[in-house]
């Protein structure tokens, strides 16, 4: 029988190899009480999920020689209390130490070149207030703190746990990387750049006490999950064009009142403007040919919609539990709408129809058959 490269002693899970390591699904009677972990001198590279979810892990002795770390290497493994890479490492990928929420410090060395995405997202019980950067390093560097590009130009990670209440960014930094203030929970306001061009997705999600964020003029785009769960999020000024809206990006922020969408923009995506119930009103902007799938799902405040000439296709849920909306136009050049698309509009009352392309009323849902008056204008 093949001997394994690993074995345990007194809460240790010593790491001899990587050619024949655990099968995680399979050792879960023992992961559960592994405190540290040692790696044997000479491993160059630790594999993708090596020690993944190790609830306890601790403390993590690292082998000399070390040059890469995979993904998820070290995910969900939230006992953690500091991660400091060690020299010589140049590559961390992808969810590496993702949700290790207990970590308070995070060290960079001189020689780390490549970082992959939500490699150090620790999620919303995040305790990391400080992460540092080697001098040496000709990639990356930390301003008090907080994790940039060498040169400034990307703001690449905010320490979700430090306790201020607004922050400006840097007039030199032009792109936001993916979820760089993510469950930032102590911000009340974020002071954005003019040059800004670039927002990475989620790169706001969970900000749950950001009060008010105005995004500049040349920002390429809004992406998915941008303001995603902004809950205390009272004033959100966007561009006024952009080329894109992602899904879920103006979402479940229960307390915005009011948003202008920017022109520019084609489509509302999956909940892109959803759940968010003191919306009283929405112009959706001419250019916008597509409402997706549940685009404004749980408006529930919406008493009022403006629909553009350029809309072709309502899709279903659309409009699902925006349940103060009594009354909508719809455009004349719409072909298509789905017959879920309305669901839970319970005081919706009348719909008038524009379009000569939209000839019967099958898209109407059963439950609103006899409640809403279909008037024909086309």
């Amino acid at each position: 029988m093949e001997q394994a490269d690993f074995r345990c002693e007194d809460g240790t899970l010593y790491i001899d190899g990587t050619t024949r390591l655990f099968d995680y699904w399979n050792s879960r009677d023992w992961a559960d009480g592994i405190r540290r972990v040692v790696f044997a001198d000479g491993i160059r590279e630790i594999p993708d999920r090596c020690v993944e979810y190790f609830p306890s892990l601790e403390e993590i002795v690292w082998p000399a020689g070390l040059e890469r770390i995979g993904d998820a290497a070290f995910s969900d493994c939230p006992g953690l209390r500091e991660i400091r890479i060690p020299e010589g490492v140049v590559s961390v990928g992808a969810n590496a130490f993702q949700n290790a929420e207990g970590a308070r410090t995070l060290t960079i060395p001189s020689t780390l070149s490549q970082i992959g995405d939500l490699a150090f997202c620790f999620g919303s019980e995040s305790r990391l207030f400080s992460i540092s950067v080697s001098e040496d390093n000709p990639v990356f560097a930390s301003r008090d703190g907080v994790l940039f590009s060498r040169d400034g130009g990307r703001l690449i990670q905010y320490p979700s746990a430090r306790r201020r209440p607004v922050f400006s960014v840097p007039d030199t930094v032009t792109e936001l990387a993916e979820d760089a203030f993510a469950h930032c929970r102590h911000l009340h306001r974020i002071d954005l750049p003019k040059g800004l061009k670039r927002i990475g997705s989620g790169a706001f999600a969970f900000c749950r006490h950001l009060e008010e964020l105005e995004i500049p003029e040349g920002v390429e785009g809004i992406p998915s999950y941008a303001f995603f769960c902004c809950e205390r999020l009272e004033r959100l000024k966007l561009p006024s064009r952009a080329d894109y809206l992602g899904y879920e990006s103006v979402c479940n922020c229960s307390r915005l009142e009011e948003v202008r969408l920017p022109d520019g923009i084609t489509q509302i995506d999956y909940a892109a403007v959803g759940g968010n119930p003191m919306l009283r009103e929405l112009v959706i902007p001419e250019g916008v040919t597509e409402l997706s799938n549940s685009a404004l799902i749980d408006d529930t405040g919406l008493r009022k919609i403006v629909l553009p000439s350029t809309l072709l296709e309502i899709w279903d849920h659309a409009f699902e539990r925006c349940s103060n909306l009594e009354e909508l136009v719809i455009p004349e050049n719409v072909r298509y709408i789905d017959s879920e698309a309305f669901l839970g509009c319970t005081r919706l009352k009348r719909i008038v129809v524009k379009s000569k392309l939209i000839e019967r009323d099958d898209w109407l849902p059963e439950e609103l058959a006899g409640q809403v008056e279909v008037i024909r204008e086309a």
